[in-house]
């Protein structure tokens, strides 16, 4: 048997793991076709796989769908219409009727209620739970019915899929920059808690009726500490999955950013980024075939989105976006570009697709000194934490800023600063250089609840939902409130725009 053979055993028997088992021998030898070889060896490990006992069975009636019905009643929900099936779930628009509100109930199908499954959608209702944040979808209530089915409550969205809105054509540049802005925004808010959704898709993505964005089903995502699926286990929709998890390999944000970019492609063109009818097809089209952004988009969408898409959707890690947060800078800068109507985007102030990634070769004293640090602040988290960030920084400068981040008062922050510099600089050379500016604020703009709500609500008419994470990344780098006001006012379309932004925020830095 060759490397080939094996390598296709290996990905038929992990994809017909995903499928439901009575249909799993049928999926597995139309996959297989004429290779009787590779169809035997995954038939046999099919049949000695605990979790495909249930084929040697006969399936009883009702194993593949929930036993509710239209009128029926689930705890304090109503039952309506069935809205979804999936494999991690069956979905039912239903009415709260202590709130009066339309929901949507998700359950765990029968046929996969088994402890490992039970603990991974309850994983998802933890994974979502845990995100406030308005791209991503929230969790009401988790719940069992008296005869063990369990379910997730969640908001009801009316709108579309980003699925359906591609069936109609292609999406016009600036209106599928601005919803990639905002799913990537929501991802950087899960990354952000250490959490990788895995199954990013045009059908996980929800365009709502008044213009905003969700990303739905954390089903499977993958949460700090909690490994549910089988060791090599590939889960998702094979068309969007990056080539580490086909390959079974581990996973993290990357695993996101690439498919992000894969769906963006989608939206701008009409089409899949890795076409195929049958799993062989999509397999190949997404380990081999090399995708030339620049020359199969549309004439219309301008090169600099090609850079961006041929740098998410790189086959190799080291090749690609090092994180979500490398990718959001480039689509705002992207964005900026375009509203100033340089469409070419020939020529312009900023530089994209170079950060490729934020790794950085770091001496464990330096990381270990940190934690040291960190310690007295937010206690025994701190050395996973700088581990953590630290595959993300850049150098010492981008780590000692996500660092402060996570530091929730002043008096925390100028104590980290203060022994930051004197213990580290014995490591660096040239020592680190001190976040002190001129008017005496430490790390940037520092802002206040009440500075940053006012900031946003004057700045997202325009930009939407991305305009706090705009905010917090230009404080970042600004020496005042007025100049990061003028930073901001920079990204807005037009001059009235502009103008009315600076009328509303020139308070905040007026006497």
């Amino acid at each position: 048997m060759n490397k080939g053979q094996m390598d296709r055993i290996q990905l038929y028997f992990e994809a017909a793991l995903a499928v439901e088992p009575v249909k799993r021998e049928a999926f597995v030898r139309e996959q297989c076709g004429s290779d009787t070889v590779v169809l035997e060896e995954v038939l046999g490990l099919l049949q000695a796989d605990d979790s495909t006992k249930v084929m040697d069975s006969p399936i009883p009636v009702g194993a593949v769908s929930v036993s509710v019905k239209q009128g029926s009643s689930v705890g304090p929900y109503q039952i309506k219409d069935q809205i979804g099936v999936g494999g991690m779930g069956v979905v039912y628009q239903a009415l709260d009727t202590r709130l009066h509100r339309q929901i949507a109930l998700k359950f765990l199908p029968p046929h996969v209620n088994n402890e490992t499954s039970r603990e991974r959608f309850m994983a998802e209702a933890r994974a979502a739970s845990q995100i406030d944040h308005p791209n991503i979808c929230t969790v009401h209530d988790i719940g069992e019915t008296d005869d063990g089915q369990m379910y997730i409550a969640m908001p009801y969205y009316r709108g579309e899929t980003v699925s359906r809105r591609v069936s109609r054509g292609p999406v016009p540049v600036m209106e599928a920059l601005d919803i990639i802005l905002q799913v990537g925004d929501g991802l950087a808010a899960a990354h952000g808690q250490n959490i990788v959704h895995r199954d990013i898709k045009p059908a996980n993505i929800m365009l709502t009726s008044d213009g905003g964005v969700k990303i739905l089903d954390f089903g499977v995502a993958k949460v700090e500490n909690v490994h549910l699926t089988s060791t090599g286990m590939s889960i998702g929709t094979l068309a969007y999955m990056s080539p580490e998890q086909l390959r079974g390999d581990p996973v993290d944000g990357r695993t996101d950013v690439w498919a992000v970019g894969v769906v963006f492609y989608e939206m701008l063109t009409g089409k899949r980024a890795f076409p195929g009818k049958s799993l062989p097809e999509i397999l190949d089209a997404v380990l081999r075939f090399d995708l030339n952004m620049l020359s199969s988009l549309p004439a219309d969408v301008p090169p600099l989105v090609g850079q961006i898409l041929q740098t998410a959707i790189a086959r190799e890690l080291e090749e690609r976006y090092g994180d979500i947060y490398s990718l959001l800078d480039d689509l705002i800068a992207l964005r900026t570009v375009l509203n100033k109507g340089n469409e070419s985007g020939q020529s312009r102030e900023v530089t994209i697709g170079v950060k490729k990634s934020r790794s950085y070769e770091w001496d464990e004293r330096i990381l270990n000194t940190i934690a040291e640090i960190l310690i007295p602040l937010i206690g025994p988290i701190a050395p996973k934490l700088v581990k953590r960030m630290a595959r993300t920084a850049s150098d010492i400068i981008g780590l000692r800023q996500l660092l402060l981040d996570y530091l929730p008062e002043q008096s925390m922050r100028d104590s980290f600063l203060k022994q930051l510099e004197g213990q580290i600089a014995a490591f660096t050379t040239p020592p680190i250089p001190k976040m002190i500016r001129t008017d005496g604020s430490v790390s940037g703009v520092d802002l206040s609840a009440t500075e940053l709500a006012e900031l946003e609500a004057a700045l997202i008419t325009y930009l939407g939902p991305i305009a706090q994470t705009m905010i917090r990344r230009y404080a970042a780098s600004a020496s005042s409130m007025q100049g990061l006001c003028m930073t901001l006012a920079d990204t807005l379309r037009t001059d009235s725009e502009k103008q009315s932004f600076q009328l509303q925020t020139s308070h905040l830095y007026s006497e």
